[in-house]
């Protein structure tokens, strides 16, 4: 009996590492790729006038792009979707998927013209403080302008990877964004170096990679079953059932994003290149949190989606408790390790071209407050699908209005001291706010989580990563990393970060042994389907 039990939470845990991986896999390749992208705007354009303009620019379509699609549209339409998978036919199924592709590519073309129009007044509003810096605010109009038709493009591709992740299949639309970054690569190398603006170029492969990632995605959701037959109707039960989860949701799910264009607002006051800093300090916390804690974010929702249609709380408790040992396991190293390298991470990955040691020191100071946030953002990450499952979007919206309210006050006080640190430090503790929030009202929800086991397994991992975080201190110290050449930097930041991965399993086996050897055979179970499925 006992066998039976440990069975069937090991089957969904499998499955839900396996979907993780399908996703971490592309995803890792994605920020690769990003990076490269990122060295080579830092190159062009370093912390200068243009990448500040190139910044917010990109955050308007991006903003409305993380509430729109990505967001609020696939926390909402997932579990509805997930639900009529179960309830009804397959006719009635792609009807309803036909019906929401064409109604969301009639709303989303007509926030592209609209926005597109008034982008003069978008970029007063979220770049106010580039007026006083002669030609900085057209710069950053045309480029909105250039740049506005991947709201529709990406739009429409959240929706197809939607689909698919309701299918369980990740894998490729998780690969999308490596396209994405392809686009823009190829754009920079061939044409950025002959043209006066750089920032054009860039803009234009963002619109081109928003054509690759729709495009890759087609031929996969025809393979399913949808046949993009041409139906309109706003009317459709189910697709007001989205609308109604998708209002409220645009600002809980969003909530980080709304409050990180907030901080780009607030730095476009303060010296230039704070937006750029803020942008490439941004970049390196993502990779982080792209490689795991995105990826086991995307595969829990249309898991814990199917938990909720059963009504199976107690499987949503047991999932939500294995995903934060396993987000721990990964977060509190990563942190401790970004907290103690940011600028020899910054400096190696950055500073060439135009990004120069001012460049370099206002980005690892953002990298080092932005390093704190690590745990809590993913693990606000796992809370939000596990509400978004139960078609729960009101509570995360009266989080999120108190959580912005908090980080206004946050960075307010802590930019005077800390100038654009310091709206990186308010970020940080938003997060950790928006996390032990959400958790109260999930357990008002749902009843209690087991916390026990979680806690011990974190206080392990933290125990590990400060061994780790102390090694690599004094590794860098005794290989002079400061005084080395750029290219030796390159190697010795390598060679330290395999020193940390290899100090902190070392010690994950002495001090969390049970937990570490689980959560490997998990892993390991993932290159294995055949054993599994025989089981």
């Amino acid at each position: 009996m006992n066998e039976d039990k440990i069975l069937s939470r090991q089957l969904p845990r499998r499955r839900l590492v396996r979907s993780t991986l399908a996703v971490a896999f592309p995803t890792f390749l994605s920020r690769i790729f990003g990076f490269l992208r990122d060295v080579i705007q830092a190159f062009y354009m370093g912390t200068s006038r243009s990448m500040d303009a190139f910044t917010i620019a990109y955050v308007i379509p991006n903003l409305l792009r993380r509430l729109t699609g990505e967001g609020a549209m696939t926390a909402a339409f997932i579990p509805v979707f997930t639900q009529i998978k179960k309830e009804k036919t397959k006719e009635e199924l792609w009807r309803f998927a036909n019906i929401f592709f064409y109604d969301l590519t009639v709303v989303m073309a007509f926030i592209t013209v609209a926005g597109i129009i008034v982008s003069p007044f978008l970029v007063k509003i979220i770049g106010f403080g580039f007026k006083n810096v002669a030609g900085k605010w057209e710069l950053t109009t045309a480029l909105t302008r250039i740049m506005f038709p991947y709201i529709f493009l990406i739009s429409l591709a959240a929706l197809a990877m939607a689909i698919l992740n309701s299918f369980h299949k990740f894998f490729v639309p998780a690969l999308t964004p490596v396209l994405f970054n392809l686009a823009i690569i190829t754009a920079a190398v061939w044409l950025a170096g002959r043209v006066a603006e750089p920032a054009y170029v860039f803009a234009g492969g963002v619109v081109v990679g928003g054509v690759l990632q729709l495009g890759l995605q087609l031929p996969f959701l025809w393979k399913k079953g949808m046949r993009f037959t041409p139906l309109l109707s706003f009317r459709h039960p189910a697709v007001r059932k989205v609308g109604k989860l998708m209002i409220p949701g645009i600002f809980g799910v969003g909530i980080s994003q709304i409050n990180f264009a907030l901080s780009r607002m607030i730095a476009s006051l303060l010296e230039e290149g704070s937006v750029a800093s803020l942008y490439f300090a941004s970049r390196v916390q993502e990779f982080t949190l792209g490689i795991f804690s995105i990826a086991l974010s995307i595969a829990l929702l249309p898991t814990l989606s199917e938990y909720a249609a059963d009504r199976d709380i107690d499987s949503i408790k047991s999932t939500l408790q294995f995903s934060f040992k396993l987000i721990l396991m990964v977060t509190v190293p990563a942190a401790v390790g970004l907290l103690i390298l940011n600028r020899e991470i910054i400096e190696v990955l950055f500073q060439r071209g135009l990004f120069n040691t001012q460049s370099t020191a206002m980005s690892a100071q953002c990298l080092l407050y932005f390093s704190l946030s690590l745990p809590f953002l993913s693990g606000v990450k796992i809370l939000a699908p596990a509400f978004y499952s139960l078609k729960d979007t009101k509570t995360p919206v009266v989080v999120a209005f108190w959580v912005m309210i908090c980080y206004l006050l946050l960075a307010v006080i802590l930019m005077r001291p800390l100038r654009v640190g310091g709206l990186a430090l308010a970020l940080s503790l938003a997060s950790a706010f928006n996390f032990f929030f959400l958790f109260a009202l999930l357990e008002r929800k749902i009843g209690l989580i087991p916390k026990r086991e979680v806690l011990i397994s974190g206080a392990k991992c933290l125990f590990s990563a400060l061994i780790m975080g102390g090694v690599i201190l004094y590794y860098i110290h005794l290989v002079g990393f400061t005084q080395a050449t750029p290219w030796a930097k390159i190697g010795l930041l390598a060679g330290a970060i395999m020193i940390g991965v290899g100090i902190y399993s070392l010690c994950q086996w002495f001090y969390n042994r049970d937990e570490f050897r689980g959560v490997l055979s998990l892993f390991i179970s993932r290159f294995r389907p055949r054993e599994e499925k025989n089981q």
